[in-house]
């Protein structure tokens, strides 16, 4: 009789065992296809941004750096023509050892006009080179920090963008912006972020590479209004390391290198 009331209990104890082996494997798998489906659906989203890279080869000027000035002073001034030739260069270095980061800044002149937004007509110029390490780059950024909002900058123009080892996004959405929205990635970005973004997209070990485009500044007060006004103009480089892990892959071990110079805007001295 025992031994039958054991074989039962013993039948009873590997069905129950059973069981639980089941359930616990179900809920291995659950956890197993919602991390999958959280990194399919990130890849998705990552993959989703729409690259695209310019045309014309980016080469930065050659320069004499010993006598870089790294800020101008722009005078506004009422002409009869509304227009002053200026063509000055400035510019500025960053570096440690495992890059170096370069802006170089033409301020090609200033544009005068009764009644619309004055006008400062520029070209800028960024770069980074690798020194050594393990690192790779992350992006180059363009950014510009106008000192009030009667600073600005009008849409972006491509028709000078030059670039070398680097993409940019420009996927079509509805953005908003402190101006309203707009429908291009870029135009949000140099808007809001105040910012052109260049990318490593493929996750490259990259050696140099930069971009280059024409920047208009736009004056919003009066010529006459006695302001002082300023716009820094940065090459902020992000470089790192992109680890593969179990969840997929993530920059860790991020370092910023920023060069950055200075344009002064001041009203003519009566």
């Amino acid at each position: 009789m025992r031994k039958d009331i054991y074989k039962k209990l013993s039948k009873h104890n590997r069905r129950y065992l059973s069981k639980n082996r089941k359930i616990v494997i179900i809920g291995i798998i659950v956890v197993i296809t919602a991390l999958i489906g959280v990194y399919i659906a990130f890849t998705v989203t990552a993959t989703q941004e729409k690259y695209w890279k310019p045309q014309k080869e980016f080469q930065m000027p050659d320069v004499n750096w010993s006598a870089m000035k790294s800020s101008y002073v722009v005078v506004r001034k009422i002409t009869s023509t509304y227009y002053l030739p200026i063509n000055q260069t400035i510019g500025a270095e960053k570096s440690d050892g495992n890059f170096k980061v370069e802006i170089i800044t033409k301020v090609l002149d200033y544009s005068y006009y009764p009644e619309s937004p004055d006008e400062i007509h520029t070209m800028f110029y960024i770069s980074f080179t690798k020194l050594g390490g393990n690192y790779i780059v992350k992006d180059l950024i363009f950014r510009y920090d106008p000192s009030d909002s009667e600073v600005r900058t009008p849409s972006f123009d491509d028709y000078y963008f030059a670039a070398k080892n680097l993409y940019f996004t420009a996927d079509m959405g509805n953005y908003p912006t402190p101006y309203g929205t707009v429908s291009d990635k870029m135009d949000y970005e140099l808007w809001t972020l105040h910012q052109i973004r260049g990318i490593n997209k493929d996750k490259k070990d990259i050696k140099e590479g930069g971009f280059s485009n024409s920047f208009q500044i736009d004056l919003y007060d009066s010529t006459t209004s006695g302001e002082n006004h300023s716009i820094t103009l940065h090459a902020i480089l992000h470089y790192g390391k992109y680890v593969h892990g179990l969840l997929g892959a993530k920059w860790e071990d991020i370092h910023t290198l920023d060069a950055n110079v200075v344009i002064y805007i001041v009203p003519e001295k009566g």
